[in-house]
Parts: C-alpha cells; structure tokens; sequence
C-alpha cells in the first residue's frame, strides 16, 4: 500500500514538474525572436549581452557575408517561419581598414554590409546618386516599409563591439533616477534662408517641439543665431550646450546643416567657429544618462564613408551618446519634421519602450500616403494611436507643409520626399536598447483661474518621500525679464545680456516647493499676482532607489475682470 500511495505520489509530482516545465518552455518559445549578425569568429564577443537578452529575447545569430542581399534573404527566410521576429541587430562597421603590409595602403575588408539604393528625391546641388540604408534588412515583405526594427553597432573590433554593448547594458540597469531622464536637449544652426525665414522656422520648430515632448521634460535649447534669445555668448556657444548635454538627458537634438564628420558653421561679428567640429566629439562626456542623439541634419550618419562620420565619432567616446539616429546623405527639413514628429508619438505618446520600435513605427507612418494614413499595416497586428499626435499634427503640419512647398522647387513630391527619409535615416546603436519611463503623478486643479488667485492642486502621491513640485512657465513662452538690445552697446555687454537672456529662456520655474509626503493626496499651492497671464504648469516629481513618477497639469491664468 505504501508502496501505492508512493508511485501515485511520484507520479502527481512528475506530472506537475513536467507541466511546469512545459508551461516554461511555452513562454520562452513565446519570446520575440531577434536576428544578430556579426562577423564570423565576433561570436565571443556577443556571449555577455546574449546572456543579458534571452530572458526577453531569442536570438539566432548569423555570419555575416559580402553580400547584403544574403544576409537580408535569411533575415526573410527566418521571419517568415517564426513570424515572431521583432528586429535585427547588425554588430559591426560596413568597412575596416586592415594593414597588411606597412609599405602599402590598408586594404578594406567588409565587415557588415549596407544596402546602396538608388536617390528617388533630387532637391538641391549636394544630392548624391545613392544613400546607404539599412533599412531593406527590415524590410521583410518587400514593399519599400519596414516591418521590423533594426540597427547597427559600427564596431571596428571585438574590443570596440564589447565596449559598446558593455554600455547598453550599464545603461539599462543604471539605477539613478534623478533629474537626466526628464531632460531633452536642443541644438539648432541657421536655416540659411534669410533672417525672416529662418525666425518663422525657429518659431513653429520650437512650438512644435514644445507641444510633441511632455511637459514633463526640461526642454534646453541652444540656437547658433544671434538673433535669438536660445543664443548664449557666441564666444562660448560650444561649451555651453556641451557643458548642459553632459549632465545627461534621454535625447539631445541636432536641428541644422552638417557634414561626414561635423556639424554646421556658426558665423558671429565677423568670426566664424564650427558648432561641432571632429575633434569636439571628444568633449562629450556624460557619465550619467547619456543621451539618445537625433541628428536631423544631411550626412552626419554616413556610416559607410571612408572616414568615421559624425555619428560613429560620437559613440566611440567612452561617455558619448548611448545611440544616434542620423541620415546618411542630403536630408530635407520636410522629410526630417515628419520622422521627427512620429518618433515624438512613438515615444511619448504610445510609450513605446525599445528605440528601435521607436524609429519603426516612426519610418511606417511617414511611409504611408495620405489616402490611406489612417490605416495600420504593423507586423505585429497592433493598430498605431494618433490621437495624441492627431492633435500636434492638425495644429502645425499646415504650416510645416506650406513652408515645404514655398522652400522646394515646383512640383516636388512631399510623399516621395517622406520615403527617402525611411531609407536615409539610420539608427546606430542597439535597436533593442530600453528607454524607461515614469510612473504618472496624477495632478488635479482648476484648468482656468484669475490672474492674482492662487493656484491650489491635489497631487496623488504613490510612496512616502521627497516630492518636488514646481510652477513654470509653458515652454512655448518666454521670461518677460529679457534684456533688449541696444545698438549702442560695446561687445562684451552684448554678449553678457545675451548669455543673461540664455539662461533665463531656459528657466522657466517661477516657484518651487520641496515636500515631505506620505502616499495619499498632499495639497499645494501657489500664489500669483496681478501681471501672471497666459499659460503656466504645475510639475511634480519624486523618486525613490528603483523608479520614479513625474506629473504636470496645465493652467490658464486670464485677466481680473473688471469691478473685482
């Protein structure tokens, strides 16, 4: 009998280990899959961040090979039998140079080739026949869209690959929470195009930024033009966005002109210095919260050039960017506003978490014509939400498109225009790199007040802790304290007024509060005066050793009516 009761136990026990296993089994098969590709003997090279991966991830890595279309026809063959497949990540540079013999010039060995394609769009003298694209390794039904992500890690070496996952890794499980992850810079050059255009330019790049990035970030603008209040002393126009970028942020912004390894020149009293030369790349350090760089400027990504680009140069510092977004030939401002304002979405308003996803859904939207916008084609059946971009689109795409059509020649095709920027625009980095975002501060108060009534807000608060909470100014606005111009004023003061003007155009908090709090509901409050009109927000945030959770609330302050 014991006997009995011990093989029925055994088997009850067998039975529910083996159903365990099987339900373990099950899950890891429902993992995304994701197609490596690397050079044949960089496989050790891999083994620490496939070990970091595969509990989210399953990876097949294959060899890579001379020919692009090889590499892109296993990619579709593996696809096409999992149809889980979410991305591919390309581990190494397009060219090496190998020294053989030191009497004779190095010889290029390939790495891990690019797609050349054919230019489709020809707007302006430096259009060049071809562009270098990735994007075709994403492209699993061949219809010109991407259906997956992908990105490369233009490592030269099995050192440099090593190094370069290594900080995707830190980067991932840093668990400092402070200020870096609320913060987007932006660096613009002149647009070129006359000192009235280029200000309209500036005005709705800057709404629109400003209306596409939460209210929760602390958005730090630097404008190489004299003209405007974003402009700090031109003598030290470099140190100082260097010197904002390297205390960390989730994206830095390069809006302007550029070239294979620098960025555009910056032109003031008759000097002339360059806003980020080759050798400047080497300033950015920032150990905490490097950022993600969008480079929507022409050729700063051309990865497949005969000297490191402008992009490569930036993620070879050791505490450089983390990723770079960048095109690899002549990029056009219509095309470059569209991806940008979808990635926005991607990222802010959808919250998609994998930069990767986030330039893919980007590059789907902007593929579609206008006739069947509305409609999602997504590999992985979820239907794309507009609703918040929706609204930031209605509100400027009739005045981007209008100031694209008055700057290109007649007849030029915005959507083809669109389409080039899929293929031109590349992501350099790991497209599988988390980008976290914040738990949500619900904040509640009168949307609508008289200018002088104190502002009072309830703040749900999750955890008991520090709560900072803040007044500022919307971003869309600027300080009225702003010194003006005096034509009869000597040098040294005009660069120290505008230096005055720059750092009080990027501080928008009027009054801050720091809080001890306990979770629940704490109450807050504000006091305004008689001049306050226009819009204002409420920013709250706190944070603890392993998350934190930033709101806003906006409020419109009016005119005392009269007899009050």
């Amino acid at each position: 009998m014991r006997r009995l009761f011990a093989g029925v136990g055994w088997f009850v026990l067998s039975t529910f280990f083996q159903s365990s296993l099987a339900e373990e089994e099950a899950a890891k098969d429902a993992r995304p899959e994701v197609v490596v590709v690397c050079p044949s003997g960089w496989r050790p090279s891999l083994e620490k961040w496939m070990a970091y991966r595969q509990k989210d991830y399953q990876l097949t890595i294959i060899d890579s090979q001379r020919d692009p279309s090889a590499i892109r026809s296993r990619v579709i063959d593996l696809g096409q039998k999992s149809k889980r497949l979410e991305a591919v990540v390309l581990c190494g540079d397009v060219f090496q140079d190998k020294v053989t013999d030191a009497s004779l010039p190095p010889i290029r060995e390939t790495l891990v080739p690019t797609f050349l394609l054919p230019t489709t769009v020809k707007l302006g003298e430096g259009q060049t026949q071809t562009l270098a694209s990735d994007s075709p390794f994403a492209d699993i039904d061949g219809d010109g869209s991407p259906d997956i992500a992908v990105g490369r890690l233009p490592a030269k070496s099995t050192d440099d690959l090593e190094r370069m996952l290594d900080r995707v890794i830190r980067y991932e499980q840093s668990d400092d929470f402070s200020e870096w992850r609320d913060r987007v810079h932006v660096t613009a050059g002149v647009g070129g195009f006359g000192m009235f255009a280029d200000k309209a330019i500036e005005t709705v790049a800057r709404r629109y930024l400003s209306e596409g990035i939460p209210d929760r970030f602390r958005l730090q603008m630097t404008y190489a033009s004299m003209h405007s209040p974003y402009c700090p002393d031109p003598r030290s126009l470099k140190q100082t966005f260097l010197g904002k970028l390297n205390r960390g942020g989730l994206f830095w912004v390069y809006i302007g002109h550029g070239w294979i390894d620098s960025l555009d020149d910056f032109h003031y009293d008759g000097c002339e210095e360059c806003i980020c030369s080759p050798e400047d790349t080497k300033l950015f350090d920032a150990p905490v919260g490097p950022p993600v760089a969008v480079l929507l400027a022409c050729y700063t990504g051309a990865y497949d050039a005969k000297v490191d680009c402008f992009a490569e140069r930036l993620l070879s510092q050791p505490n450089g960017p983390i990723a770079v977004i960048a095109g690899s030939r002549v990029t056009m401002p219509y095309g470059l506003s569209q991806l940008a304002g979808e990635m926005m979405d991607s990222c802010f308003v959808q919250n998609e978490r994998r930069l990767g996803k986030v330039v893919l859904r980007a590059k789907q939207s902007i593929w579609r014509d206008e006739s069947d916008a509305g409609q999602a084609n997504m590999a992985d059946g979820v239907k794309m939400s507009n609703e918040g971009a929706g609204k930031l689109k209605t509100k400027y795409q009739s005045a981007i498109e209008t100031m694209a059509k008055a700057l290109s020649p007649e007849g030029h095709d915005l959507v083809a225009e669109r389409r080039e920027h899929v293929r031109l625009m590349n992501l350099l980095g790991d497209p599988l790199l988390s980008i976290r975002h914040p738990q949500p501060l619900k904040i509640e108060a009168l949307e609508v007040l008289e200018a002088g009534s104190p502002i009072e807000a309830s703040v749900q608060v999750p955890w008991a802790g520090e709560m900072d909470v803040e007044l500022v100014l919307h971003r869309d606005r600027l300080p009225p304290t702003l010194g003006l111009a005096d034509s009869k004023e000597e040098a040294d003061s005009k660069y120290q007024r505008m230096q005055d003007n720059y750092d009080r155009a990027n501080d928008l908090v009027l009054s801050q509060q720091r809080l001890n709090v306990q979770p629940g509901v704490q109450q807050v409050r504000f006091e305004t005066s008689d001049e306050y009109r226009g819009q204002y927000v409420i920013r709250a945030r706190m944070q603890s050793s392993d998350d934190w959770a930033v709101g806003t609330k906006r409020i419109q302050l009016q005119r005392k009516k009269k007899g009050k």
